[in-house]
């Protein structure tokens, strides 16, 4: 015991008795007035559970003044959070019942400690409402076989609260019985015949029968005998009907009953405790639930109220239960008085209901803290993941002999322990008073200590140990590991199992150590002690290692761990095993960077060889590799004076014995848990296996980690320098660069010639205007520009151009991959994008001849040229060869060719030809498609040149070299020389130039001799009467003719515009003098008829008979104007016009027939006009002798006369 204790002892510090009796378990039916009473004093209210009163309390007072349907509550909380106590206390205040000479609502009032709203609600609650309360705990209620329902529970419940019985059907009679004021007389008949108690009798459900039978027939007068009783009883049977609404109408009936009984305001709770679990995953029975709540808001209207207990909230338990959100949401909706319990200000019921001490003793405790005061901050505290209390004066006094973290944790272990279950510990107020009381009067641990005295964990471990599964008990009793204290052992193993119930506070030897300080004072010797146990617990099977410290082995995992350790291990498993971690760990040195370029390095591994790639060589030598073969790091030094690609890396061997025994755990654990993957396991072997891959995973990171320092803390040597690390924050690749930055130089001798960083964007830019100022310092880092000007000479371009030159006389390949690669290897070590930009210079210079698919691109202005640089997938596919050269005769031919065919001027370089031709090629190639369109819609005479032409230039553009263009383009001079003249004569008569089309007058003329010249031609020859044409005019017409289709009509264009208009005008002097003759011939026509038809014939009738006249009679006059081609398809056509003065006599004949048929016309003065048809006489009549007319001739004679024997003057016409 340390120096600073006290006399006093631990049991006397306490405000209440610590040996006094507390219930485990809180029971809402229990309402034995000694247990309620002590449960009412003893209750703490944290500021959680005062606003669930509150609230609770206030729901029942808004009820006074207005009616609710809202009358169900819903109490959740973990096992043991104190939800049951909380209904318990919330019933007795309600029903405020009387105890000696006070009642519960005073007594809880008491435990309020300045919250005027909570003690107004009691009081006004308890003021305003008479209230009764009917609390179960359901499952302890429901029978054995399941089968009923809460309904039927509740039913049962509240007629044995009123003094019925059990049984409904039973209880129906009573209350009949009671109803009809023979209760009593029953009773005693029933014992006075069975010489039973009745409340006794009613029990028996074989024999109540005949019995009540019996004193039916002795207690009343309606029943003749037994038999007529039994009917009745038949009946009740038979209609006992019990359902949520049935009892919801009978409590609410009760609650009425009592109101007029009473003249008080009645409320009737109905509490039930445990509802979730008596759920389950039943869904019929949460709706019946539903169904309850329902009815009993709307029949109830807030008189009726349901109350439950659960272990999930609501929203948490519905899910897992219903499946449809619509019968979700009805059942939230049916409970909206929700009340959660959490572990909040959970330590402070401890604290008061087990830890409160006496006004003396907290200062002496305060003391005990200030002597300790340094130590307890520093030692007596956990390392953990999350927040725990702080050990401060306050918190000390209030938990001694607890520590404050001990009640943050205890909870949590007990839950994690528990897992929830009603028959196993859980994480609770009622679990933690229950263990934190049983261990302060246990007199084998703390009872008699002195102050100073502490709890432990083994103690903690000790007091549950019924809850633990016996097992693990057994193993922990019976621990006794070689060179360790048994006793230490055991007390170690117990605080391992609990704190591994926790996963976020580590296993560690320091915090398994401070749970077990069993007195304030010095921790180091306890420490030791604990590290040494725990070794030897490991060795002897009992504990296992974890990725945070420690972990107790149950005997399936000490079974399992014994099948591993039987597993042998050669050393080649080991090395095998080891070279799989260095692949991953050693894989990033492969790769080094180097002034902004990768370079590939060829990795070895423990004298294997991993990665090829490269030209500088990274041998390693492992800690596994230094176990088993003999390495001379000074005879490699030696070596590697003359190794320039050569490095070598020696790991530190350190801790090469833990590597080599974790490899070998690796082994065997992998071993077995592949023999046992498939086998059937039991539970706790698979959460044994479980555990030991968890173990795997924890040992590969753990060999990683330690293969990793070990180079960190190595020796690289490199051309007989040696360099030795000591870190473990620095990279791998990091430290291995510090050698190769020395060794690429001297491998890759050229590398500062292409060493500067080059971009796509760089690519894309050398081909652009490089006279400008805003050129990357890339170009002049490389040499590639100087001064706006490209230099072809520039040491990349010129390396680049000398392998293109070698391969293609080799015959070799010359792609923009085998450059890429050559380039990549010694002694260059150059970049893709520096090999690309170099082959882009040489283009643009043009020194090569880049080939893509078949493709050859002369210049790199042509369309998809640049990409082939720019874009590297299509550099690597593209080849190149030497550009092929012209002679000077033929580009200076060429030259003055394009002066003189195109008046363009170039310099005399092949470039600058070729790019004139094109040009010019191009932009005549654009013109002729053009023309060519406008020329065969009118059939031009001159588009197969046109077209000969362009198809000269398109051969010139798809040559594959400048040269062959340049070439080609001379080739084709004398053809040029005639067609580019017609081309050009054709542009400018259609405008191309800026002047005007000439092509729209052409076509107009054109027309004008196919359809209206021949026209006039054609009536001349048929209607020489009304048409004559001059000999000047046929023969300025026949020019316009035989011009237009040749080639000279581009040439003789003036005359035949000429020629056209004299033509035009002879068809237009023509068409208006017959327009006018037309007007002139049916004006006549007009007026005869009119005459013809005198003053009798109405004036619409004579305006029908003319129309067709009228129609064709047109104006006066007619002015064709033939700049604006009225000439052309005139209306009416010449054709139609001379038909139309051809036919006059005819429309004018029809128009006088028309006036007949109106019975009109003639000389006037009542003349009578008829008309005789000579067809319908003479029609059908062959005459074959002059006799054969006779007859006709008799039958016209006999018309006439008919027609003439009519009153007044007669006029006869023959049709």
């Amino acid at each position: 015991m340390s120096d600073t204790t006290t006399s006093h002892q631990i049991h006397e510090i306490f405000y209440r008795s610590i040996n006094r009796k507390i219930d485990r378990v809180v029971k809402v039916d229990n309402d034995e007035p000694s247990v309620v009473k002590k449960e009412l004093e003893e209750y703490i209210l944290t500021p959680q559970l005062e606003r669930h009163f509150s609230d609770a309390l206030e729901a029942v007072i808004d009820t006074e003044h207005a009616q609710t349907e809202d009358v169900g509550m819903w109490v959740s909380g973990f096992f043991g959070s104190g939800k049951s106590h909380y209904m318990k206390i919330l019933g007795h205040i309600l029903e405020n019942r009387e105890f000696d000479d006070t009642h519960a609502a005073e007594m809880f009032r008491d435990r309020i400690e300045g919250n005027e709203m909570l003690d107004g609600a009691v009081s006004s609650v308890t003021q305003k409402f008479d209230s009764e309360v009917l609390m179960f705990q359901i499952g302890a209620k429901a029978d054995a076989s399941g089968s009923e329902s809460i309904t039927e529970i509740i039913h049962r419940e509240f007629n044995i609260s009123r003094g019925y019985a059990s049984m409904p059907w039973v209880a129906q009679m009573e209350q009949e019985l009671e109803s009809r004021g023979v209760y009593e007389e029953f009773v005693d008949a029933i014992e006075g015949n069975t010489g039973k108690d009745w409340t006794e009798a009613r029990k028996d459900a074989m024999f109540v029968r005949s019995d009540m039978e019996t004193a039916l027939v002795e207690a009343t007068d309606e029943f003749d005998d037994e038999d007529d009783a039994a009917r009745a009883i038949d009946d009740v049977q038979d209609n006992v009907l019990i359902n949520a609404s049935t009892l919801a109408e009978d409590i609410v009936d009760y609650v009425e009953q009592r109101e007029t009984e009473t003249g008080d305001n009645c409320r009737y709770f109905v509490f039930i405790d445990e509802i979730s679990q008596f759920i389950g995953d039943d869904g019929q029975l949460l709706l019946e639930l539903q169904s309850i709540v329902e009815e009993f808001g709307q029949k109830g209207k807030g008189k009726v109220f349901l109350g439950v207990t659960s272990q999930e909230q609501l929203q948490q338990l519905i899910p897992g239960v219903l499946e449809k959100e619509a019968e979700e949401s009805k059942v939230i909706d049916r409970f909206p008085h929700r009340f959660d319990l959490t572990s909040e200000n959970l330590d402070k019921v401890v604290r008061d209901r087990v830890l409160s001490k006496k006004g003396e003793f907290r200062g002496i405790i305060g003391d005990l803290y200030d002597q300790h005061e340094g130590i307890l901050s520093a030692r007596y505290k956990l390392d953990s993941s999350q927040s725990l209390k702080p050990i401060n004066e306050e918190n000390f006094i209030d938990c001694y002999p607890f520590l404050p973290y001990q009640l943050d944790i205890l909870p949590e272990m007990f839950k994690a322990l528990g897992k929830g279950s009603d028959d196993q510990l859980a994480g609770s107020e009622r679990t933690l008073i229950d263990v934190t009381q049983s261990v302060l009067k246990d007199e084998d641990h703390l009872y008699n200590d002195e102050l100073g005295a502490l709890v432990t964990l083994d103690m903690i471990f000790d007091e549950i140990s019924n809850d633990i599964p016996s097992s693990d008990v057994k193993s922990i009793r019976e621990a006794r590991p070689k060179d360790a204290d048994p006793e230490i052992a055991r007390r170690v193993l117990k605080s391992l199992y609990l704190l591994q119930q926790l996963p976020w506070i580590p296993n560690t030897a320091d915090n398994i150590a401070t749970s077990l300080q069993t007195e304030l004072g010095p921790t180091q010797q306890l420490e030791g002690d604990v590290e040494d146990t725990l070794d030897a617990l490991v060795d002897a099977g009992y504990v296992g290692r974890s990725e945070e410290g420690y972990r107790f082995l149950r005997e399936t995992e000490r079974e399992l761990e014994n099948e591993i350790k039987g597993i042998e291990v050669g050393p080649g498993d080991i090395r095998r095993s080891s070279k799989r971690f260095l692949n991953d760990i050693l894989d990033e040195t492969s790769r080094v960077n180097y002034q902004g370029k990768t370079f590939q390095v060829n990795l070895s591994i423990d004298g294997e060889e991993i990665t090829s790639k490269g030209h500088i060589d990274l041998k390693t030598y492992s800690p596994v590799y230094q176990r088993y073969e003999d390495l001379d790091p000074d005879g490699l030094k030696t070596q590697s004076f003359s190794e320039d690609g050569t490095l070598y890396w020696i790991a530190d061997n350190e801790k090469q014995h833990d590597i080599y025994e974790k490899l070998k755990s690796i082994f065997q654990i992998n071993t077995v848990v592949k023999e046992k993957r498939g086998d059937q396991l039991s539970q706790e072997e698979q959460e044994a296996l479980g555990q030991k891959q968890e173990d795997l995973q924890r040992l590969r990171n753990e060999v990683e980690r330690e293969f990793k320092r070990s180079f960190q803390r190595g020796v690289l040597i490199y051309n007989g320098d040696t360099e030795e690390f000591d870190t473990t924050s620095t990279s791998l690749t990091s430290l291995v660069a510090r050698k190769t930055d020395n060794a690429i130089p001297k491998v890759f001798t050229n590398f500062k010639h292409g060493s500067a960083t080059v971009r796509d964007r760089h690519i894309e830019q050398i081909f652009g205007d490089l006279g400008g100022s805003s050129n990357p310092s890339v170009f002049s880092d490389l040499g590639v520009v100087q001064d706006g000007e490209l230099i072809a000479e520039a040491r990349i371009s010129s390396e680049v151009e000398d392998e293109i030159q070698r391969r293609e006389k080799a015959g070799e390949s010359r792609t923009g991959s085998d450059l890429i690669d050559h380039f990549a290897e010694p002694p260059y070590g150059w970049s893709r994008e520096v090999v690309r930009l170099a082959a882009a210079v040489l283009f643009r210079n043009g020194s090569i001849i880049p080939t893509y698919k078949e493709r050859t691109y002369g210049t790199y202005t042509e369309d998809g040229a640049q990409e082939l640089f720019t874009q590297v997938t299509k550099f690597k596919s593209t080849s190149f060869d030497e550009r092929e050269t012209v002679d000077i005769d033929t580009r200076t031919d060429a030259k003055q060719l394009l002066d003189r065919l195109f008046d363009r001027k170039v310099k005399s370089t092949d470039q600058a030809v070729d790019e004139g031709i094109r040009d010019e090629a191009n932009n005549w190639v654009s013109t002729t498609s053009t023309l060519l369109s406008q020329l065969r819609r009118v059939d031009f005479p001159l588009v197969d040149d046109v077209e000969r032409f362009q198809t000269r230039l398109k051969n010139l553009i798809q040559q594959p070299t400048s040269a062959k263009r340049i070439k080609q383009f001379v080739e084709f001079e004398d053809e040029l020389e005639g067609l580019t003249k017609t081309t050009k004569d054709v542009a400018q008569f259609c405008g191309e130039n800026g002047g005007e089309n000439r092509l729209k007058e052409y076509e107009t003329i054109q027309r004008f001799i196919t359809n209206e010249w021949e026209s006039l031609v054609d009536e001349a020859d048929d209607h020489s009467s009304l048409v004559d044409i001059s000999d000047d005019a046929r023969d300025a017409a026949e020019r316009v003719k035989n011009t237009l289709d040749t080639e000279g009509v581009i040439s003789q264009w003036n005359n035949v515009k000429t020629d056209y208009r004299a033509a035009a005008e002879a068809f237009t002097a023509t068409y208006e003098a017959l327009y006018e003759k037309r007007h002139e011939t049916y004006t006549d026509s007009i007026d005869s008829v009119k005459a013809y038809a005198g003053s009798d014939v109405d004036d619409n009738d004579l305006d029908s008979a003319l129309s067709d006249l009228t129609e064709r009679q047109g104006d006066g006059s007619v002015d064709l104007d033939i700049s604006n081609e009225d000439h052309i398809n005139p209306d009416p056509s010449l054709t139609r016009l001379i038909e139309h003065i051809q036919t006059v006599d005819a429309y004018e004949n029809g128009a006088k027939t028309e006036i007949d048929d109106l019975g009109g016309g003639g000389g006037g003065g009542g003349t009578i006009r008829e008309s005789v048809d000579i067809d319908d006489i003479f029609g059908s009549v062959v005459v074959t002798d002059s006799e054969d007319i006779d007859a006709p001739i008799e039958e016209l004679r006999g018309e006439i006369a008919d027609l003439l024997d009519q009153d007044g003057d007669v006029e006869i016409r023959f049709r």
